[in-house]
């Protein structure tokens, strides 16, 4: 099975990080390719652009940004895909001019082939309090590597992701997270069949589940979810 991808969205070295973060939310894109006469020199993803706004650099010009290494592969095949992934540790890889997430892979599987319960893929999840400062969860992002935290005091509140953060480059970074916050989550038991959370995942076009249980928050990821289905043979 091969996986199609879709056209590359570049952006020209010379041009700045605020004009990268303003077409990144105008198109509701979470990465450009930053290229030049078809010469890529990186990725700049949602990820990147987080670390530029939590660190107060958003006037430099891509060129000098932090980006991700490009994964370019030589085979679109599902199998050699998700290998590239988790091999190169990255959500998205080029082929033939075409970039591929992991939604796109995520797609392609046939999750039926599976009985798996959502519970056996879920780990606990890091959780902010609905006063925690915007900078305080973007730093938290950073140093864990992580896109996706619940937002939980006693009960939970919602969820907030790098990309609703890079979404509000130009808020006040000293403002409670719930003020960015999605408070509809979705959120299932560890006895869900994986089939079916996947399958809403994709309907909802979602990037994380949170998982509950007596004792923790959990969550499980697109990541978690290529990985899955790369060692249980899934594809």
């Amino acid at each position: 099975m091969r996986v199609e991808g879709r056209e590359i969205i570049s952006v020209d070295p010379d041009a700045y990080v605020i004009d990268a973060l303003f077409f990144m939310k105008r198109n509701n894109i979470r990465r450009i390719v930053v290229s030049r006469s078809n010469n890529i020199l990186g990725i700049f993803s949602v990820d990147e652009a987080l670390y530029h706004i939590i660190n107060n650099d958003v006037e430099s010009k891509l060129k000098d940004a932090k980006l991700k290494f490009p994964v370019i592969v030589k085979s679109n095949e599902l199998k050699e895909i998700m290998r590239s992934m988790i091999d190169n540790d990255t959500d998205a890889v080029i082929y033939d001019n075409k970039i591929i997430t992991y939604k796109d892979v995520i797609s392609q599987i046939d999750w039926s082939k599976s009985n798996a319960l959502i519970g056996e893929l879920s780990k606990e999840a890091i959780f902010v309090e609905p006063y925690t400062k915007i900078k305080t969860v973007g730093e938290l992002m950073l140093k864990n590597k992580i896109r996706h935290m619940p937002v939980y005091d006693k009960f939970l509140y919602g969820i907030v992701s790098s990309r609703d953060i890079v979404y509000n480059y130009d808020i006040d970074l000293n403002l409670s997270i719930n003020k960015i916050m999605i408070v509809e989550v979705y959120s299932v038991s560890k006895e869900e069949s994986l089939h079916t959370v996947v399958s809403t995942m994709i309907k909802r076009n979602i990037g994380s589940v949170i998982v509950t249980n007596s004792k923790n928050i959990e969550i499980v990821t697109l990541k978690d979810l290529v990985t899955f289905a790369l060692s249980n043979l899934i594809y």
